[in-house]
């Protein structure tokens, strides 16, 4: 097949799922025209919460654009074969990677044995046992898989709802500090200088902790951004609207200010959905009792590609730099690299997802 007639690119041939050339005027005995709409790698979403059906996660993943995702054990556990069997059923178009729980209630899962059984990642969170941790780091050292890591400390969350703001004070609502995320970050950061072992900073959301990562080793340590930070603000929890409730919450003005201007430095390796599943009855209720999380994983190319930022750094944030990290022959446009990749008319007034190709 060879693709004529795009915005942005040249024409590009592909054989058995393959990029074979790009180039001008490619001729082949199936022509597909694109009408001169722009082409972009489909999204690798490392951050999505497994809240649903796998059937589920895929009819969204392709509306979204996204072609990969990998699964992070917040919602259900994945601590043993038996779930991680079944989030590796081969039933779907997309490309599925599971992330395992490292420590579950306190123990190290059997770690050795699941990345055996192809998990491609650990998950932790930084508020369990250091000793614990530091053991994990040991293990990912030494079977050279990355560590996902929730930055966050329970024991100082209490029973926040949203960010600790002028806003959470109207609304009678107990806040979340942004020390909540920093202080985390600072000790695992601190304890990975003493590893060879790439970390992933999960849905960075202060200011504060942008800080602290910004000389980081970037061959080693990560910095992940969840959509929802980079979209909205505390200010969008008006009339305790649970839409907006997530985790980690929506901060403030500043703060979102300052992911931006990091982005724009290109300090941001990732940026992610943090996708879960909703419904009315989980959102429907009191603030206080209502679900965290935002569903947004069939939208989630339309939410990054009309951010206004530039369409190249974008595509390296939602496609590049995942690629590189699990070393996937996938997202950029480039000869030798799997045709996965979505066909999109994108203008001031519009944006929509043509057609996704994945052979």
């Amino acid at each position: 097949m060879v693709i004529k007639n795009i915005a942005n690119s040249k024409d590009i041939k592909i054989e058995e799922g393959i990029i074979t050339e790009i180039g001008d005027n490619l001729e082949d005995k199936e022509i597909y025209d694109a009408k001169n709409s722009k082409i972009f790698p489909l999204i690798i979403d490392l951050n999505v919460k497994n809240s649903e059906s796998l059937s589920k996660l895929n009819e969204k993943a392709l509306k979204g654009g996204v072609g990969t995702i990998l699964m992070i054990p917040k919602h259900k556990p994945i601590y043993n074969k038996l779930h991680l069997a079944y989030n590796l059923t081969k039933e779907k178009d997309i490309d599925l990677l599971v992330a395992i729980e490292a420590i579950h209630e306190n123990k190290l899962t059997d770690i050795h044995i699941l990345v055996d059984k192809g998990a491609k990642a650990l998950f932790i969170n930084s508020d369990e046992n250091l000793n614990l941790i530091k053991r994990v780091f040991q293990y990912a050292e030494m079977l050279k898989v990355p560590v996902f890591v929730n930055a966050n400390n329970k024991s100082l969350l209490g029973n926040g709802q949203m960010n600790a703001s002028d806003k959470a004070y109207s609304l009678g609502l107990e806040g979340i500090e942004n020390y909540v995320e920093s202080i985390e970050v600072a000790k695992i950061l601190e304890l990975s200088k003493y590893f060879d072992v790439k970390i992933v900073f999960q849905s960075i959301t202060t200011k504060e902790s942008l800080a602290l990562l910004k000389n980081r080793d970037r061959n080693k340590i990560f910095v992940d951004v969840c959509i929802d930070n980079i979209l909205y603000t505390d200010d969008n929890i008006c009339d305790f609207n649970t839409l907006f409730k997530t985790f980690p919450p929506l901060r403030s003005e500043k703060d979102k200010k300052a992911l931006l201007e990091a982005i724009q430095n290109d300090e941001i390796d990732f940026i992610s959905s943090n996708h879960i599943s909703t419904n009315d009855e989980g959102k429907d209720v009191a603030f206080e009792v209502a679900e965290f999380g935002i569903a947004k994983l069939d939208k989630f190319a339309k939410q990054a590609y009309s951010l206004g930022i530039d369409d190249k750094k974008m595509t390296k944030m939602l496609s590049t730099n995942p690629s590189k990290l699990f070393n996937l022959n996938e997202g950029e446009i480039k000869i030798g690299n799997k045709a996965k990749f979505m066909l999109i008319e994108k203008n001031e007034q519009e944006f929509k997802i043509k057609k996704v190709f994945i052979f």
